[in-house]
């Protein structure tokens, strides 16, 4: 009341002068008003304050465990606080009375016993890896800032030495104005003067004109000059037109607009603190986010800006480059790129478009420009990280092995949301094109982006790390007297008509980029925070598809939540569980999961049906990478238990290999440094002593004994005769506990697997025949929800495009397919060794045989 009086007093009193008086005498009643004000808001305060106590003490009074005499003491407090009317009497009695309550507390603290219920607390993941980067993981990280609170970016308020009645009207705008000021100098008009374009010009008029009829000088002049206003057009398309001032306009507006539609934006300050001390080696700075929405690289540069960090420019696709909006990203960093390279009409390589963005990140880099660009290409569709594209990596390797720049620090950045802002990829998904940006459906977008709710948005920058420390680490490790890594895992061809692509990479650094490059992609996939929409959404679909109830719910999204910190992973979510689930059902919404009240329980239930579950695993793989090595022994332990009582290692590994091979398109199972092998035992043995999934048959000491005696006599023929003897065996906990822990993580990976089954199944229609990629992948949807339909295939959501078109670039890999690019236009047929129904039935048979236990 003293408050609101006071308030209203000073406005009408104010408003009088400011009619009445000159402007002095106005400023000096109205400094007196303010006093006056104050004065009335400390009295309410106190008041205020003694309420407050009143009740604090009255509800201490009716629950502490304490003896009888502490009662009284707190109930004759509160009668001294209300009744005495001797200020300086009362204080001396509260005084005396508070001390005694402590007193009694204390000893009360001291002999209760202490709750032994530790929580997990998460760790501070990021850093960069001990194998590759050892000098970086020690550098830039402060102890002091890993244990620091996370922190709203949204919620920016000004320092207290600078709180005044101007700075806290127009705090953002004094936000901005008080950011440091940086020169970003333009080097575009330099681009056309280097040796690589004027080389790649003449190189191109030259083939042009070995392939025309004309001979004369005059014809090759006119090339020449053709050639050069294109590059120059390209050029001009291409180039950032970055200003200090629109960044500072832009973060002025997204201060604005952005709580219009995110609650809040996440970040951790130790991160922040690790940048600032790594933008003060004068390195470029080399942002490699994960990609998700086109907000992420529009917060990265808000958060950059508004730390006093250099923005970068930022690689984005020429999709983007409409009206309006592409010139707003343009003077905001943005740099377009093409996402294919076309060749040209003359049908070779287009060498002036490559020599051009070549020659223009060079200079930017050589001029002190911090980069940013994805690595996956495009947004994922899938939810999980897409395999990376390597020739814009290529560029920022190759600038450094020619000297261009003494070093580079990659920053691996992970970006997550409760909602995806874009929207979903539904259409995408089965099997419609996508759409291009219009100027009309941007409008459109934005305006149902602040009209909705898209709940936080948390963004993580890994420890930035030394490219010449992780090549060098690369190259020592590929030595002939070492095993090279490229040998120890995995290996997938990227896109071959793609920018990101091998057309751009020299053959002598291809597995050297394409090392780096997958290093980055598993850091950031390690560190990306899980949501409570993505853990909600994994739950559901792999071990509650038909409904479960809301404390049931609620205790398994608890133990998800401490799997995932045990695992050093960040989890975006605290607080009761049953909040927590409450909160990420109306995030996701009722498309998505339904409630419904069964007695005396609420009943949570995902939709997993058509078209709806394709938007629900979207959330849910966020998780999936998580356990995709789990899930995988999962899979392999059924198939091969299945067949034989007891299960030997190397059975067992052998299995988990082969899906791990099948799924190379899909997962980045470890580190280019890593040993797949040695991660997946690591997974068996984990399961087998957490938990007790399997458990090793016991051995009486003199079978050992007789083991190790045999193996000093042993001869190499017979050496594969008894290896098995030798093997380390296990056998199934057959416990209920245990066959449903299995079968939650079977499910995990179980519609890839039937995507990819029913993908070599199609094969048969290419037998004697050709299709283009839009029909073969048309022809293999079909199949899947006729198979859906008859109940041959359990899971809606292995009707989706993404995996198909990973199966059709493993098939290739496998050299049973072949694929002819003509322009846009991909043609695919079988191969002359599996043009049969029976090779493509053993494709078939390969990949199949990890479902056959569902049969």
């Amino acid at each position: 009341m003293y408050v609101i009086l006071g308030g209203l007093l000073c406005s009408l009193v104010l408003l009088f002068s400011f009619g009445f008086y000159t402007f002095y005498g106005s400023l000096q009643l109205f400094l007196v008003l303010q006093l006056t004000y104050f004065i009335f808001i400390l009295k309410g305060c106190k008041k205020m304050v003694d309420l407050i106590s009143n009740k604090i003490y009255e509800t201490y009074n009716r629950f502490s465990p304490s003896n009888n005499h502490q009662n009284d003491t707190l109930a004759s407090l509160n009668t001294l606080k209300r009744h005495s009317t001797d200020a300086r009497y009362r204080n001396r009695l509260i005084k005396e009375a508070d001390r005694e309550i402590k007193e009694s507390q204390l000893y009360h603290l001291k002999e209760a016993v202490p709750d032994l219920n530790v929580t997990l607390r998460p760790t501070f993941v990021g850093l960069c890896c001990q194998n590759c980067s050892l000098t970086s993981r020690e550098s830039l990280v402060k102890r002091t800032t890993e244990q620091l609170s996370l922190i709203n970016i949204l919620n920016y308020s000004p320092p207290i030495s600078r709180n005044g009645l101007v700075t806290r009207a127009f705090s953002h705008l004094h936000q901005v104005w008080e950011l440091r000021r940086y020169r970003y100098p333009q080097v575009s008009h330099l681009v056309l003067k280097d040796d690589r374009v004027i080389k790649a010009i003449e190189k191109t008029a030259i083939q042009q004109f070995q392939a025309s009829d004309n001979s004369e000088d005059e014809f090759y002049m006119q090339l020449m000059k053709k050639n050069q206003k294109r590059a120059q057009s390209l050029l001009l398309g291409m180039r950032s037109t970055l200003s200090d001032f629109l960044l500072r306009f832009t973060s002025w507006i997204l201060y604005k607009l952005l709580p219009c539609f995110l609650g809040s934006v996440i970040v951790h300050p130790g991160q922040v603190e690790m940048l600032k001390e790594a933008s003060k080696s004068n390195l470029p700075l080399i942002f490699l986010p994960l990609h998700r929405s086109h907000l992420d690289y529009i917060l990265i540069s808000f958060i950059l800006l508004n730390n006093n960090i250099r923005s970068p420019l930022v690689a984005a696709g020429d999709n983007l480059r409409i009206p309006f909006f592409g010139s707003l990203l343009r003077g905001l960093g943005a740099f377009f790129i093409r996402r294919r390279l076309h060749p040209t009409p003359e049908g070779g390589k287009d060498y002036v478009y490559k020599a051009v963005l070549h020659t223009y990140m060079n200079l930017c880099l050589k001029a002190g420009h911090n980069i940013e660009f994805f690595l996956e290409g495009g947004r994922t569709r899938t939810g999980k990280p897409c395999m990376p594209k390597y020739g814009v990596l290529s560029v920022i390797v190759e600038s450094f092995l020619d000297g261009t720049v003494e070093d580079a620090l990659l920053v691996p950045v992970s970006v997550n949301y409760e909602k995806l802002v874009d929207g979903n990829f539904i259409t995408e998904q089965l099997g419609q094109p996508k759409k291009m940006e219009t100027f009309g459906q941007t409008l459109k977008g934005i305006w149902g982006v602040l009209n909705s709710n898209y709940g936080m948005m948390r963004i993580d920058f890994n420890q930035p790390f030394s490219l010449r420390e992780l090549i060098s680490s690369i190259n020592t490790s590929s030595k002939p007297d070492k095993p090279s890594i490229q040998n120890r895992v995995l290996k997938s061809n990227p896109s071959t008509n793609s920018l990101y692509g091998t057309d751009i990479i020299s053959d002598e650094h291809k597995n050297l980029v394409e090392n780096v490059s997958k290093h980055v992609i598993f850091d950031c996939s390690q560190a990306t925070t899980v949501m409570s929409t993505n853990a909600l959404a994994f739950l559901l679909l792999t071990k509650y598809r038909n409904g479960v109830s809301l404390q049931d719910l609620a205790v398994a999204l608890e133990e998800l939540r401490k799997e995932l910190i045990y695992s050093r992973r960040n989890v975006g979510f605290t607080g009761d569980p049953v909040d927590v689930i409450n909160y990420a059902i109306y995030i996701l919404g009722p498309g998505l999961i339904k409630r419904e009240k069964q007695k005396t329980e609420d009943i949570i239930k995902p939709v997993a049906i058509l078209p709806n579950v394709i938007e629900l695993s979207y959330y849910s793989n966020t998780v999936v990478g998580h356990f995709a090595i789990e899930s995988v022994v999962a899979i392999s332990l059924s198939v091969t238990e299945m067949r034989l009582s007891t299960v030997s290692h190397d059975d067992l590994l052998e299995n988990a290999l082969g899906l791990c091979d099948i799924f190379q398109y899909e997962f980045l199972f470890c580190k280019p440094c890593q040993v797949l092998e040695q991660v997946v035992t690591g997974a068996i043995d984990d399961l087998a002593s957490r938990k007790e999934i399997f458990l090793v048959e016991d051995e009486s000491e003199l079978v050992q004994r007789s083991k190790r005696i045999a193996s000093q006599f042993e001869d190499e023929n017979e050496e594969e005769e008894n290896e098995r003897f030798f093997q380390k065996l296990y056998k199934l906990n057959a416990t209920k506990e245990t066959v449903d822990f299995l079968k939650d993580l079977r499910n995990i990976l179980l519609p890839l697997v039937e995507t990819y089954a029913v993908t070599a199944f199609v094969l048969d229609k290419l037998v004697q025949r050709q299709l283009l990629e839009n029909e073969l992948v048309e022809e293999v949807l079909i199949e899947l929800k006729n198979q859906l339909s008859r109940g041959s295939i359990d899971y809606d959501e292995s009707v989706s495009v993404d995996p198909i078109k990973n199966a059709l670039k493993l098939f290739q890999k496998w050299d049973v397919l072949e694929c002819h690019n003509e322009g846009k236009l991909r043609l695919y047929y079988l191969k002359e060794n599996f043009d049969s129904s029976e090779a493509v039935r053993e494709v078939y048979n390969k990949v199949n045989k990890y479902r056959n236990f569902l049969l």
